[in-house]
């Protein structure tokens, strides 16, 4: 699916990324010298917003966070080198963020409703290379501790050689549709009136069809029939592949795993398109930057 054909917003990255086979260091080393390059300051995760819009510094502003804050090199962007550096600082243990007097750090999920498309994907993907960086500084192979390399594409180990990579867990969401009526839940972790499509991750040897069929008969005692695969979207919390259907069920009858799914219900069409007109109902959908609604969307529209 070429990128003007996908609707999810962390799935619109303006990076160009660089071959990360390579020897990338010096490359890198020299990119943390140029002016033209640039940083966005994630603070546990989350960015500096800055007047309205995600707060992409200078370089040269580095000497203002602490000594060995990580920061790592996203790729480039309109000729220029573009960086994420980690505002927690080397443990993430700092209770004051620097330069939080340009703006504030903003939860990435608030502050995708103001920044641009573009700059939440280059935002998702730093996010995603610190909390891999942060749950993978020892080697799973021999236990030794690694470092990182080709500025955060990867990291390796010393004491065995083995070089390791960012992780994505896949993940199969799917929208259930039957008869002119979508299934929408939601888990523990979700409030009352908030319902999702359902999806769970995809397992070894398993496709994402598979999953998408073993998932909502696990979780909701449905079974789909001709999934049809939409689109795809990186998720960086913390680091999932979600990747969506659309498919049709052979009835609506329901039987919950109330552990996983503590509400299911089928809502029908012209429910979806009044709250996408700004209409009330007793329920509300998931915002616009997620898969889900995306997914809602082309439904409604067809």
């Amino acid at each position: 699916m070429e990128p003007q054909n996908n609707p999810n917003w962390f799935a619109h990255s303006p990076i160009a990324r660089l071959n990360n086979e390579n020897a990338l260091d010096d490359i890198v080393a020299d990119k943390l010298n140029d002016p033209t390059s640039v940083m966005i300051p994630l603070w546990r995760g989350d960015p500096l917003i800055a007047n309205g819009a995600a707060g992409f510094l200078s370089l040269a502003a580095r000497s203002e966070f602490p000594a060995g804050a990580p920061i790592v090199m996203l790729g480039m962007r309109n000729d220029a080198a573009v960086f994420a550096i980690d505002a927690s600082g080397a443990a993430q243990t700092a209770e004051t963020a620097p330069l939080a007097d340009l703006g504030e750090y903003m939860p990435i999920r608030q502050a995708a409703s103001i920044i641009t498309k573009d700059d939440l994907a280059v935002i998702g993907h730093g996010r995603w290379l610190f909390e891999w960086h942060r749950t993978h500084q020892f080697c799973a192979k021999c236990g030794a501790e690694t470092e990182m390399k080709n500025g955060g594409a990867k990291r390796a180990c010393a004491a065995c050689e083995t070089e390791h990579f960012p992780r994505t867990d896949p993940v199969a969401i799917v929208l259930a549709i039957h008869e002119g009526a979508c299934l929408l839940g939601r888990g523990p972790h979700f409030p009352p009136g908030f319902l999702s499509a359902l999806a769970g991750f995809i397992e070894a040897a398993e496709t994402p069809e598979e999953a998408a069929r073993r998932e909502l008969f696990e979780e909701a005692g449905v079974r789909l029939t001709d999934i049809r695969y939409q689109f795809s979207q990186p998720w960086p919390f913390p680091s999932s592949m979600m990747m969506g259907f659309i498919a049709d069920t052979e009835s609506r009858d329901l039987t919950l795993d109330e552990t996983e799914i503590v509400e299911a219900r089928w809502i029908d069409k012209e429910d979806i398109q009044a709250l996408l007109a700004g209409e009330e109902r007793d329920f509300f959908m998931p915002p616009k930057f997620t898969i889900a609604r995306q997914l809602l969307e082309r439904w409604a529209d067809a």
